[in-house]
């Protein structure tokens, strides 16, 4: 039997959506930048050995100075990726939004389904786990697909979930015997007091 692991996922600071900028190119907000220092310091405790992160700027950007502090390489996996839900920035995402957690097989043309994102992103977190035996594993990504990770873990987890993540955020999740647990007993200590609810982001349209 295999011994218990630890995998924190921790979802990215605040970024700075634009008109003008492909997604996966959007960078973090002052505060975000902000917050991603103050995180490093919060996460030195927890005894992080290797880090992952989605490709997106975002992440990348909010786990780099804890990787810094800790001397640890940013090693970049495509399925932490977020999931694709409209094209550009919408005035009808909300809408897209609870649809798609009403029906995972619903999708805009040339988007990804939440069951096509949720399977990627499980898929993603068992690869990186049978590729490293370091423990504890620190994976920085995106609010949509860690929501849908949870649910994948527990079906009654759903919007909700995904809603009250904070930019940044902490999640840590419980690996044995090829079955994941979310350890909602865990709470970063003074995670609260640097973190922002997603409404803040403002985004900067085109004039």
């Amino acid at each position: 039997m295999a011994l218990p692991r630890t995998i924190y996922l921790i979802r990215h600071a605040q970024s700075r959506p634009s008109d003008d900028t492909p997604e996966a190119q959007w960078p973090l907000s002052d505060r975000g930048a902000r917050q991603a220092e103050s995180l490093a310091s919060l996460l030195e405790p927890l005894g992080i050995v290797e880090v992952w992160s989605s490709p997106y700027l975002r992440c990348q950007r909010t786990i780099e100075p804890f990787a810094r502090r800790a001397r640890l390489d940013v090693r970049i996996h495509d399925g932490l990726r977020e999931r694709k839900i409209v094209h550009g920035i919408s005035d009808d995402f909300a809408a897209i939004w609870n649809r798609s957690w009403q029906d995972f097989d619903f999708a805009l043309s040339g988007c990804e389904t939440s069951a096509a994102a949720q399977a990627r992103f499980v898929a993603a977190i068992d690869e990186i786990v049978k590729q490293t035996d370091a423990d504890p594993l620190g994976v920085c990504s995106h609010g949509n697909v860690i929501g849908l990770f949870l649910h994948h873990i527990d079906g009654a987890c759903g919007r909700s979930e995904a809603e009250a993540l904070t930019n940044p955020d902490v999640l840590r999740i419980r690996f044995a015997d090829g079955r994941h647990a979310w350890d909602r007993s865990f709470g970063l200590p003074a995670l609260s007091a640097i973190a922002t609810h997603h409404s803040d982001t403002r985004v900067q349209r085109k004039a």
